[in-house]
């Protein structure tokens, strides 16, 4: 009876290491591909001063920000040189999260985090994170690049936005079910020791 008992401690045991190391986690496809829009900006000064954006524009100041290339599932949805997307206004550079921050082709991103990389000398450049959702894609992280330089005399200055998905740092699921199994086999190899 003893043996069964072990045997059937064992295979257990055996059981949840393997879930642990072989299980995969169950998702809808994430969202592929890189994304850029062009056109121009008003700001609140120039791009050494400016702390915000007060107007997005397609180029020469005319309708709304253009994609000028895109790439994977955004082809399906969007048409570079045609589409247009609608951003945020006003967006200040020192923002924290900005929910619908752009939209175009049924796709949504949403500004999660923000670092001002080069502010000064005629230019601006912001980088940072979010998530990307829309036509039925999970939610997918995302990096991004917000880039402007002064204009020339009369003419509003000129940016671009570029986003790209990638993958989010494991969120520690996989070391955690891991953690769990080996708990689990220090409790069966305990109580074996003790019922000896």
């Amino acid at each position: 009876m003893k043996t069964i008992t072990k045997t059937i401690l064992a295979v257990l045991g055996t059981g949840l290491i393997s879930c642990a190391l072989f299980s995969q986690q169950a998702q809808a496809d994430p969202i592929t591909g890189n994304i850029t829009f062009g056109g121009s900006v008003n700001m609140n000064g120039n791009a050494a001063t400016a702390t915000m954006v007060t107007g997005w524009h397609g180029f020469g100041g005319v309708g709304n920000p253009v994609v000028v290339d895109a790439d994977g599932d955004f082809l399906g949805f969007v048409t570079p040189g045609v589409s247009m997307a609608t951003f945020a206004v006003p967006w200040t550079f020192n923002s924290g999260p900005v929910a619908n921050f752009w939209q175009v082709g049924g796709f949504t991103f949403n500004l999660t985090v923000r670092s001002i990389f080069s502010h000064g000398a005629g230019g601006l450049v912001v980088t940072g994170y979010g998530w990307i959702t829309g036509n039925g894609f999970d939610a997918t992280y995302g990096t991004w690049a917000f880039t402007t330089q002064n204009p020339g005399a009369g003419n509003p200055a000129r940016f671009s936005f570029s986003a790209a998905t990638g993958a989010v740092p494991d969120s520690g699921s996989t070391v955690a079910l891991l953690g769990l199994a080996l708990v689990g086999v220090e409790a069966l190899r305990r109580r074996l020791r003790t019922t000896r």
